[in-house]
């Protein structure tokens, strides 16, 4: 059996998967548009009820598919392959505001700049051999040198108007199969990336803008920015990003232009751990104490959080007890080789 159709319900989209593909990539590769976030079997954003037919679960995390969970049927798209026909519940969400998906598509990329920007950040700058279409907020995958088939993803934080080249921030975690050799990248190291991927991109709308990040999570929300600064988006944009001490806090003087360039943007970084160096006047305390703290009232926002999984569901949390509506909620969890499972992790 070389394919098997797949069906959705109650939309009746039919698709084709491929022997041995997972059932999201040949969505995406057809343009069908599905509610997913990792691709790695970890944040459960794409759990779907397969009603009729038979799939390989892969190596979904238990902790995102329980034993239960697999035993009604339900699985991960990102991960499941089709060993028949499928049929497969996905209910019509309105409030996914989802766009016209992007096919992925794979690119020969070089290096044109490596920048240490923190203590543990670098800025990836990459030279592609085509355009590459994206909304603010998605990501690429990369390709480990030297491991042909092995990819990590990193999120874009430039906007899609630079669309030969991108640049990615991205963590060094030591001993990461991509990440821990990034001090041996330079200009012109040939790379293939592919992509694009992910559903918390921008959406388009009224409703003023949370942006919270930690870590490599300020990425896409830089993308964003540069995209509201271009676009001349006229929504309110509050700008929340959690670091250590000020030596930790990435591209200040980028950051500090797109708030010259975006009159609506307010600019709210906090520290956990200053130092008697650092100097700070500003918030101290977790990024999830800042929010609860100084936001009172979530209903009107849509929120975009980026960076550690524990950061993302504290803050999504707290918000939605303050009123933050269902559907208005973009989490982009950043798992890494140290703290999710499996071990074949996107991030490292």
């Amino acid at each position: 059996m070389s394919s098997c159709r797949v069906r959705l319900e109650p939309s009746g989209t039919v698709f084709e998967a491929g022997e041995g593909e997972a059932v999201l990539n040949a969505a995406l590769r057809q343009g069908v548009p599905l509610r997913y976030g990792c691709r790695h079997g970890n944040c459960s954003s794409c759990k779907y009820l397969v009603s009729d037919g038979d799939v390989d679960l892969g190596n979904a995390s238990p902790y995102s598919l329980s034993e239960r969970e697999r035993e009604e049927g339900w699985a991960l798209l990102c991960c499941a392959r089709a060993c028949s026909d499928l049929v497969i519940q996905v209910p019509e969400d309105p409030t996914d505001r989802l766009r016209p998906v992007l096919r992925p598509a794979d690119f020969a990329a070089t290096v044109s700049a490596n920048e240490r920007i923190t203590r543990g950040l670098y800025r990836l700058r990459l030279q592609l051999d085509r355009p590459l279409a994206f909304y603010p907020g998605q990501f690429l995958e990369v390709e480990i040198p030297g491991r042909s088939g092995e990819w990590r993803s990193y999120s874009i934080a430039s906007a899609p108007s630079r669309c030969e080249e991108v640049d990615l921030v991205i963590l060094k975690i030591p001993g990461g199969s991509f990440s821990g050799s990034l001090d041996q990248l330079s200009r012109g190291n040939p790379l293939g990336v592919r992509g694009p991927y992910g559903a918390s991109y921008l959406r388009e709308g009224d409703e003023p803008i949370l942006l919270v990040g930690g870590g490599s999570g300020i990425a896409p929300l830089l993308s964003i920015l540069e995209a509201a600064a271009e676009d001349r988006d006229p929504r309110a944009i509050t700008f929340y990003y959690g670091a250590r001490t000020v030596a930790d806090l990435p591209l200040q003087e980028e950051i500090a232009n797109l708030q010259r360039r975006v009159p609506n943007l307010r600019y709210r970084p906090a520290l956990s751990e200053p130092t008697a160096d650092c100097q700070w006047e500003g918030p101290v305390g977790m990024i999830a104490q800042i929010i609860q703290r100084d936001v009172a009232d979530a209903s009107p926002f849509d929120a975009y959080i980026c960076g550690p999984p524990p950061m993302c569901d504290s803050v999504s949390l707290i918000l939605a007890a303050k009123g933050l509506q269902e559907g208005h909620a973009f989490l982009d969890r950043f798992y890494s080789a140290v703290d999710s499972v499996p071990t074949t992790t996107p991030r490292s």
